[in-house]
């Protein structure tokens, strides 16, 4: 996609969060039936806009939707100058992308979103006979999409008319992008804090008992978007091949397979602290901070920094098929001691042992089904 006008990052701070709980709002409430297994990246372009390429097997685009997501503080939307400036905006998006070169299926599709959680009243008025007839459709909870193509013709003529007005309309490649134009309410809440709120019990709906601390999930999938919030598009142009504004599905995917990999070595933490303890040789004092040590050790996992606990889940990820015992804590046990015989570190004894234990888990991965 390229814009000129496009400059993401520092200066788009102020409007990131919406932007950022928008999109998962997508994600989560479409997870099962859309997003899950599927192959894509997320770009956070700018202060409104959100994009979704879908990929196949060849990372070429199959289909690309944008969300230009606006916030109202009073009324709904309306067939006014202010709706119509967004949706030139939009179509100029769709124009930019069909000219990006970022390499595409012979069956690319393309969808275009205006996108709100506040309702969208797309009303007209005609004259008929010397009466006058109202056209209306609303977009809200109640119909949360509408595509233009769908419109009612009136609809579609008080919206164009108005369009004509723009002297950049003029151009026909931005109105053949009125084809992929749709109107789309999210039913999500009005204030950050309330979004967030609202994402966790997304959370919770989808995952259920394989999550046990929402909120630090959450947090961990923030965390993913945090590169994209500060960087500023290359030379003030966004682009489908710009990998510095992607947030890819693999890396959200791996974020819920860490989380809910913890949350299965929490579970059996505390189901077995007594057994656990014994065979880890953890006094009742430091049951908490070993706690603490194998939680952090997930996150320490992914940094590359951490020469250590990349060797000892590099070792448990090789060598835990080769356990002889048949209980999780048993088989944490014999890992540790492996490599205490065959391998050096400088972790102290604790800290090694709490680390194992996230290794292990991590490696086998257990989830509930």
């Amino acid at each position: 996609m390229s814009e000129q006008s496009v400059n993401a990052g520092v200066r788009a701070q102020q409007g990131f969060a919406l932007q950022r709980n928008m999109a998962l709002f997508i994600i989560l409430d479409n997870y099962r039936n859309k997003f899950e297994g599927a192959k894509y990246f997320l770009s956070l372009e700018h202060l409104e806009d959100i994009l979704f390429c879908y990929l196949d097997d060849n990372e070429h685009a199959v289909k690309v939707e944008t969300y230009q997501s606006k916030k109202k503080s009073t009324g709904s939307w309306k067939i006014d100058d202010e709706l119509t400036e967004i949706i030139i905006k939009i179509l100029k998006a769709g124009k930019s992308i069909l000219a990006d070169k970022y390499p595409k299926c012979s069956n690319y599709t393309l969808e275009l979103f205006f996108s709100s959680n506040t309702a969208i009243q797309l009303k007209t008025q005609k004259k008929i006979d010397k009466k006058t007839k109202t056209y209306t459709l609303t977009i809200n909870d109640e119909r949360e999409k509408a595509l233009y193509t769908e419109l009612h013709l009136n609809i579609q003529n008080a919206i164009t008319t108005r369009l004509s007005k723009i002297p950049s309309y003029a151009d026909e490649e931005l109105i053949e992008q009125l084809d992929n134009l749709n109107f789309l309410y999210v039913d999500l809440n009005k204030t950050s804090k309330e979004q967030e709120n609202q994402l966790r019990g997304k959370l919770e709906c989808i995952f259920d008992k394989k999550i046990t601390d929402y909120k630090a999930a959450l947090e961990s999938i923030f965390t993913l978007f945090k590169g994209v919030e500060l960087t500023y598009n290359q030379k003030s142009v966004a682009r489908l091949s710009d990998e510095t504004k992607k947030v890819n599905s693999n890396q959200i995917s791996n974020a819920i397979k860490v989380i809910t990999t913890k949350s299965k070595a929490f579970n059996f933490w505390r189901s077995h602290q007594k057994e656990i303890s014994i065979k880890l040789k953890i006094k009742p004092y430091e049951k908490e901070n070993f706690e603490m040590k194998f939680s952090l050790a997930f996150d320490l996992f992914k940094s590359r920094d951490e020469a250590e606990h990349q060797k000892i889940l590099k070792f448990a990820n090789t060598r835990y098929r080769e356990c002889n015992s048949y209980t999780e804590d048993e088989c944490v046990e014999e890992l540790l001691a492996k490599f205490k015989s065959e391998c050096s570190s400088n972790l102290d004894e604790q800290t090694l042992a709490a680390t194992m234990y996230a290794a292990y888990f991590e490696s086998i991965n257990k989830m509930d089904d």
